[in-house]
């Protein structure tokens, strides 16, 4: 019997078939449709690059007063970001223990307190992503929130999207780094 039994192959590729059929999902049913609503503006979920406070409370300014854009994006948050984090945090943290992160880094052990920070990243980006959902349920039409929360939230949402990506970036690059710069096995002769 192995002595390290990682995630099974079909499972892996079921969340990432499921990621994939949400994202086009996303993409299809809600990217597109609230483009051509918004007359050619861009969901602030999709904006990799981010966005500031500005550009949440201009969404927020032109979401009051265009109600199909406000109930795309609506519907969008209740629908597939409401499932799409939670598969995909997943599918990183099963990637990540088939890389088996280890080995060394500039020819020193990488200790095992970073690889369990490295576990991590996955769920920071999964709670960042849905924090960001919430926050903008809470923030956008048909939600009629305070000025205070207006404020808030506005100057909240621009730093969630930041994690989100940064702590997905990240995960994907260590990822690749595991995958492709692996050193030889430790059993080998």
């Amino acid at each position: 019997m192995p002595a390290h039994r990682g995630p099974s192959n079909g499972l892996v590729i079921g969340l990432a078939v499921l990621c994939l059929a949400l994202l086009g999902w996303i993409y299809l049913g809600f990217v597109i449709p609230f483009r051509a609503a918004a007359a050619g503006r861009e969901l602030l979920d999709v904006r990799i690059s981010g966005y500031e406070t500005g550009d949440v409370l201009s969404m927020l300014d032109f979401l009051r007063g265009h109600p199909d854009a406000a109930a795309i994006q609506h519907s969008l948050y209740l629908g597939p970001e409401l499932l799409f984090p939670a598969p995909l945090t997943m599918l990183l943290i099963l990637l990540l223990r088939l890389a088996r992160p280890g080995g060394s880094f500039f020819g020193r052990q990488i200790p095992a307190a970073v690889i369990s920070v490295i576990f991590l990243l996955p769920v920071l980006y999964g709670f960042a992503d849905y924090a960001e959902n919430i926050a903008s349920l809470l923030l956008f039409p048909p939600s009629t929130p305070s000025d205070a929360t207006v404020a808030a939230l506005s100057h909240a949402l621009p730093i969630l999207v930041r994690l989100k990506f940064a702590a997905l970036a990240i995960t994907l690059i260590l990822l690749i780094r595991f995958t492709v710069l692996r050193g030889p096995p430790s059993d080998a002769p």
